[in-house]
């Protein structure tokens, strides 16, 4: 076969498989979890609207009160007693059960269904953002439904929150500075002493009150989490009080072990 065939042979197969090739690209879960189903967001939306499923939301509590889709029931994957309550749930109906959490690269749909041990069961990988700003009336965004996709924090609003390490502690003195790890990885005391307060997002009292005393008394908010991803949930409770003045510890305490100050 001469040169020019075999470029003509595969050109020819290069726009020939794109269709089926790029199905799963963008969807880690897909290959993680071979085993387990997955719901396009048509599909699931279809289903949803003719009450075909019971949609369970996968993420913490606190997540869920931030954003989820309307009428969806919170079982977290990480809450030890998950397996009884996603059991029980799946005995008291004939439905499909749908897994659903943050987006793409989100693996907490997956560990619930492989979890779950169940079969009948779908999980929804594009994640409760995509719906949101598809089907703003079928969600909700902290307590209001329908929501405003424009009321979703972007990326670079989250992002430009972030500052380094060396710019962090300086700051710690004048300010109030939460760790809103879970207890489980906090582990004992925080990363600077008694200078940071243990506040986790679930327990929203504690979390009010340290953010009432910022705003009582002017200071910069600071908080970090355990690798920089569970402070977006914080920003909307942060912008939803009207605190501006707010920073999150680039990679959290995770990234703090290695490059703590000798």
């Amino acid at each position: 076969m001469t040169t020019s065939k075999i470029f003509i042979l595969f050109l020819l197969l290069t726009l020939a498989f794109p269709i089926y090739a790029g199905t799963d690209e963008g969807f880690p879960g897909r290959a993680k979890f071979p085993h387990i189903p997955y719901i396009t967001l048509e599909d699931f939306h279809r289903g949803y609207a003719n009450n075909d499923y019971v949609v369970v939301d996968a993420r913490s509590h606190f997540e869920y009160d931030v954003i989820h889709i309307k009428n969806a029931i919170n079982l977290s994957v990480n809450s030890d007693d998950f397996f009884v309550k996603i059991n029980e749930l799946a005995k008291s109906t004939p439905k499909t059960i749908v897994f659903y959490c943050n987006g793409r690269r989100c693996m907490k749909s997956y560990k619930a269904a492989d979890k779950s041990k169940l079969s009948n069961i779908f999980v929804y990988d594009a994640g409760v953002f995509d719906w949101s700003k598809a089907y703003p009336d079928e969600a909700v965004l902290l307590g209001k439904s329908p929501m405003d996709p424009n009321d979703l924090i972007p990326s670079s609003q989250f992002k430009e929150h972030f500052i380094s390490l060396s710019q962090f502690e300086p700051l710690i003195l004048d300010s109030v500075l939460i760790d809103i790890r879970h207890l489980k990885e906090r582990r004992g005391n925080g990363l600077f002493l008694l200078a940071d307060k243990s506040v986790p997002l679930d327990n929203t009292k504690k979390l009010e009150r340290y953010l009432n005393k910022a705003i009582k008394e002017d200071k910069i908010l600071l908080a970090y989490d355990d690798s920089g991803k569970e402070v977006r949930w914080l920003q909307y409770y942060l912008e939803e009080k009207g605190i501006k003045k707010y920073y999150f510890m680039e990679g959290g305490a995770k990234y703090y072990s290695y490059h703590e100050p000798r």
